[in-house]
């Protein structure tokens, strides 16, 4: 295998193994690679065990205190952390033992993670809102459908009322957004009620739901909307 170290950025140094980009390091790993000198465009011929005994000694040390570091500030789903890691300069090879330590110890835990964000978002947005948040972090199609509905169940258990009556996140969402606007029923004329109409469906909202919350609309706010 061949080694080239291709230019400087910062304290690190961009390598590339066989032609593809493998990795951003400092100097003194250079020295661990076998770098007799350290300018741009050197080459060296390397074996497998170099290469994954230079990882053991210094990349994943190195990357499992960063990964650590990135969740002592916030939750990172799997995808979230791989990227992070990769954009860091760390070899893929690195970033997959990387994350299997982190799965092994439940540090990145995409499952108990992906209930926890979509009870927390139940409550302000649609469900359809909730699967674009979702799948923008990262979490598949699968899991977000069995959370969002284990997230539901929970939010009804958790919001029941003082007569034991349960509640609706959507419901809720909607009532949430019109608090927002400053709606008000009693003072609220036919063209508010259109606003209002509109901003919810747009956002994902059934008109069956909207309906509920804001009272029956007259058929001409809602004659050219269909169900999604």
């Amino acid at each position: 295998m061949r080694l080239e170290l291709r230019e400087k950025k910062g304290k690190k140094y961009e390598l590339f193994l066989n032609g593809e980009r493998y990795c951003r390091c400092y100097s003194k790993d250079l020295q661990m690679f076998g770098f007799s000198e350290i300018s741009n465009g050197q080459e060296i011929d390397i074996s497998e065990s170099v290469l994954a005994g230079v990882e053991q000694a210094a990349f994943i040390p190195r990357a499992k205190k960063r990964a650590l570091f990135l969740l002592g500030k916030k939750e990172y789903t799997y995808r979230e952390m791989k990227t992070k890691l990769l954009t860091d300069g760390y070899p893929a090879t690195t970033v997959t033992a990387v994350l299997q330590y982190l799965a092994d110890l439940r540090y990145v835990d995409d499952s108990s993670y992906a209930e926890r964000y979509a009870l927390y978002l139940l409550s302000g947005y649609s469900e359809r809102q909730i699967y674009q948040k979702m799948q923008q972090k990262g979490f598949e199609k699968d899991l977000i459908k069995s959370s969002l509905e284990a997230a539901r169940q929970t939010y009804r258990l958790e919001q029941r009322g003082t007569e034991g009556e349960e509640c609706e996140p959507e419901l809720d969402a909607i009532r949430s957004f019109l608090r927002k606007k400053g709606y008000r029923p009693e003072l609220a004329d036919e063209e508010t009620k259109r606003k209002c109409v509109t901003a919810l469906y747009r956002k994902g909202f059934s008109l069956s739901d909207i309906r509920t919350v804001i009272g029956e609309c007259e058929d001409s706010f809602c004659e050219n909307y269909n169900e999604p």
